[in-house]
């Protein structure tokens, strides 16, 4: 008896546990499902609950392997993808290879094409030369032209369409046809001159240039070998002999640039067809107004275009580079061997670094004198090399003249100063146009660098503009000024000499603008200024001729009077 009721005991105690156990697999599912656990009540049937729940762990089980599966095919399918990549990175790469080593024939092929006709070419042209049927074009016709047809001929006045400014242009349709025709003596441009018809408002050619011309085209209008037919006709033909200045200057020649050399002791100024070097240790500076009508002892470096614009010393002190130009003629950037001072004016030569259709107008040498930036009006900026003078490169960002340049003192950067109203940065290694300051909206003549990073430009709205070379940003701005600003140096650093052209020539601290000093020139329409290496010495050029020697050392209003020329031989 004792033993059934423990029997049935147990049996109870195990109901109620299983009872238990079930509520709390119940109530954790509700929790799961987001249903409240004392919401939950319990179940009665166990045995089902649980014949669920490994149902639905085995569909889990299923669908995890099923997964596992999907996930092995997309593994697969990734790995062939990346196959197929690879195969097309290396048949790509594989037909590059094939492709430039194909340029690379075509281009040798081409070459030794171009040498052979180059050679075939110059075996004629020997011929032709030897058998006296060969007119020059390069010697002989181009200048012609560049004298009698260019000026109403050119890209900015296509006179009847036609541009004769190289020999393709010659070629070229205009509106009655193309100007020459080769072998045919009845081409128009034949026609033209030996009518007197053209140039049309200039003087006839002479019965000797209209032959020559004939005799030309007669011969075929043959180019000379080597020479780029689409080269203005400038750069192909011989540099034209300037004419000597005279032995004195019938008239007053404006002083349109003055360079100090390394020492102090020289000024370069611009003369007629020549540049003038005075010794400035050949007498005592600032000796009183008296002393200002005698200068200095004199050197004339002649061979050059009419007008000299900008000058330039090398460091070294042993070059001078010019930018010149005559108008309507040509333009012209030159280096002058300039040497000792008692170099006679037959051991200076003369190096032509390049011709332009229009005057060459500022020069500037990197701080070590390695290269050389020459500006022109024909909108262009070159870059020399001064190991072999020879031109680096050649760039146009400017719509208008190119006024103004400067190398920064590290010699990474340049800028420059156009009558388009804009100074542009421009990166020498690359050549990559960093900023374009469009602050003035007038035209800009002149700009100088404060150090590596800021500019200082000026220009016809007579304001002197400091801004960041990298972005363009104005910094600040010098005002006050009654003309348009001619010239910009900086002094020791820290300091900047501005001259207008009312005559104004006045000293400011670079760190806030604030004026120091007011130079006094009497009034004298200034055209250009220059400050010596050591920060000493300010020559001021003037339209009237003169130059004016101002010591900057010192006490500047306790100075001595300035010392005055006229800068004339």
């Amino acid at each position: 008896m004792n033993v059934g009721v423990t029997g049935m005991q147990n049996d109870a105690m195990r109901e109620r546990l299983l009872r238990w156990w079930g509520a709390c697999v119940i109530a954790a599912l509700a929790v799961s499902g987001g249903v409240q656990a004392e919401e939950a009540e319990p179940s009665t049937d166990l045995p089902e609950t649980v014949t669920r729940l490994d149902a639905e762990r085995r569909k889990l089980a299923e669908s995890q392997l099923e997964l596992n599966e999907q996930a092995a095919d997309l593994r697969r399918e990734a790995s062939e993808l990346e196959r197929r990549r690879q195969e097309l990175l290396r048949k790509l790469d594989a037909e590059g290879q094939a492709l430039k080593a194909r340029e690379q024939a075509n281009a040798e092929q081409v070459a030794k094409q171009a040498e052979t006709m180059a050679a075939h070419a110059a075996e004629i042209e020997h011929v032709l030369r030897a058998g006296g049927k060969w007119v020059s074009f390069t010697d002989q016709i181009a200048p012609l032209l560049r004298a009698k047809c260019v000026a109403c001929h050119s890209a900015r006045e296509p006179g009847g369409g036609h541009v004769l400014t190289s020999y393709a242009g010659l070629f070229s349709a205009g509106a009655n046809g193309p100007a020459v025709v080769p072998s045919e003596v009845a081409s128009l441009l034949c026609e033209v001159v030996a009518d007197g018809s053209m140039p049309q408002d200039g003087e006839p050619l002479s019965a000797e240039e209209v032959e020559l011309i004939r005799r030309w085209v007669a011969l075929g209008a043959r180019l000379e070998s080597g020479a780029d037919p689409t080269a203005s006709l400038v750069r192909i033909m011989p540099r034209p002999v300037p004419p000597q200045p005279p032995d004195h200057y019938p008239a007053v020649i404006p002083v349109s640039a003055v360079a100090f050399d390394p020492t102090g002791t020289r000024l370069a100024s611009s003369g007629y067809h020549e540049v003038l070097i005075w010794d400035l240790a050949s007498r005592q500076l600032g000796d009183g107004p008296e002393a200002a009508e005698q200068s200095p002892a004199v050197r004339r470096l002649s061979g050059l275009p009419e007008r000299i614009h900008g000058l330039a010393y090398a460091p070294s002190g042993e070059q001078l580079a010019v930018a010149a130009g005559t108008p309507g003629v040509l333009g012209e950037a030159a280096l002058l061997s300039v040497g000792p001072a008692d170099t006679t004016a037959a051991e200076l030569p003369l190096t032509s670094l390049g011709l332009a259709d229009d005057a060459f107008l500022a020069v500037a040498f990197t701080a070590d004198g390695g290269q050389l930036a020459a500006v022109a009006a024909d909108q262009t900026v070159r870059l020399f090399d001064m190991a072999g003078t020879t031109q680096l490169s050649e760039r146009a960002d400017h719509a208008d003249w190119v006024q103004g340049v400067a190398l920064s003192p590290d010699g990474s950067k340049l800028v420059t100063a156009s009558r388009d109203a804009t100074a542009k940065v421009v990166e020498l290694s690359g050549g990559k146009l960093l900023t374009t300051f469009a602050g003035h909206r007038e035209p800009v003549a002149v700009a100088c660098w404060l150090d590596d990073e800021l500019v200082a430009s000026g220009g016809a709205d007579g304001v002197v503009r400091i801004w960041k070379a990298e972005n363009g940003k104005e910094v600040r701005s010098i005002d006050g000024f009654t003309g348009s600003i001619e010239g910009l140096c900086v002094v020791a650093g820290d300091r900047l000499v501005i001259a207008d052209s009312s005559g104004a020539v006045r000293l400011h601290a670079v760190a806030d603008g604030k004026k120091l000093h007011t130079f006094q020139t009497g009034g004298r329409a200034t055209t250009c200024l220059a400050v010596s290496t050591d920060s000493r010495l300010l020559a001021v050029g003037s339209l009237d001729g003169s130059i004016t020697l101002f010591t900057l050392d010192g006490d500047l209003e306790q100075a001595a009077e300035p010392f005055r020329w006229l800068a004339a031989p």
